[in-house]
């Protein structure tokens, strides 16, 4: 298709997450507004949609949509600090809501620290139309971002595997295949995020502090994932049932990731490149 066929008109833009303000390197003091106002210059005939929580301030934001969602409350996940908590529901309400309230054929979510650089990534969407139809659940690849996208961590001594780990950073895809994506049951809380207090950790999970069951974006892929699939996954190393296997024919049959110089995206809230 290639992006001279894609039509800014027939996209709509889902800014996801809380209001933010200050940037890295002191680029900005309304962060999430710098990052709406590029891209409307981007896409000046898109929809934008800012999908955030009730009680933030949206004043001077340029855009078409403004979504207040209740805030459904995190949960602490990691013993050596309290006030890291599983987002996970706050990103499956925010992204599912700013998704429904789109209008047009195509979505392209963005967390709200996410500066884009260029529109070349949609040169991407539909580039590789080859798919084998048993592993497909897509009308067409959701183009994914590399940036938390993991297969695994590599010790001197192993690889700690992570099936089905797609990044929830920013999605480019058909509006209903996102919509898909993200009609997905929200989390059992507190149990999901404090799974492993009550629990021995697998030895070759190097993150023996981190006691959910697995991180938000490995939740979403594989809860999207086996709506169509009988694949069974415990917990973020569980690589039983020929997991890694699985998860390999899946997630190329339906995800493209792009890394930053080919999605063009750079966070202003975290000093971390691809």
């Amino acid at each position: 298709m290639g992006i001279g066929m894609i039509k800014d008109k027939d996209i709509s833009i889902v800014v996801q997450g809380p209001i933010l303000t200050d940037a890295i390197y002191g680029i900005t003091t309304h962060l999430t507004q710098f990052i709406c106002t590029r891209l409307k210059k981007i896409f000046p005939e898109s929809e934008l949609i800012i999908s955030t929580w009730e009680g933030e301030n949206t004043q001077g934001i340029i855009c078409d949509k403004i979504i207040f969602n209740k805030d459904p409350g995190a949960t602490w996940f990691n013993y050596n600090n309290f006030e890291h908590l599983n987002n996970c529901n706050r990103l499956i309400i925010s992204t599912a809501a700013g998704i429904k309230a789109s209008s047009r054929k195509y979505v392209f979510k963005v967390r709200s620290d996410l500066f884009l650089v260029s529109k070349k990534f949609l040169h991407y969407f539909d580039k590789f139309p080859l798919y084998n139809e048993e592993h497909k659940c897509v009308k067409s690849r959701i183009i994914a971002f590399s940036l938390n996208t993991l297969y695994g961590h590599k010790t001197p001594l192993f690889t700690m595997n992570r099936p089905f780990h797609i990044s929830d950073w920013a999605y480019f895809g058909y509006k209903t295949d996102l919509l898909n994506l993200y009609d997905i049951p929200l989390t059992q809380e507190p149990e999901f995020s404090q799974w492993f207090l009550t629990r021995c950790k697998p030895f070759f999970d190097i993150e023996p502090h981190r006691l959910w069951k697995m991180p938000p974006e490995q939740y979403i892929t594989y809860s999207f994932l086996k709506k169509y699939h009988p694949i069974q996954l415990e917990y973020t190393v569980d690589n039983s049932n020929n997991n890694m296997e699985i998860s390999s024919k899946l997630l190329t049959n339906n995800f493209l990731i792009l890394d930053q110089t080919q999605f063009f995206l750079i966070s202003l809230k975290f000093d971390v490149f691809t």
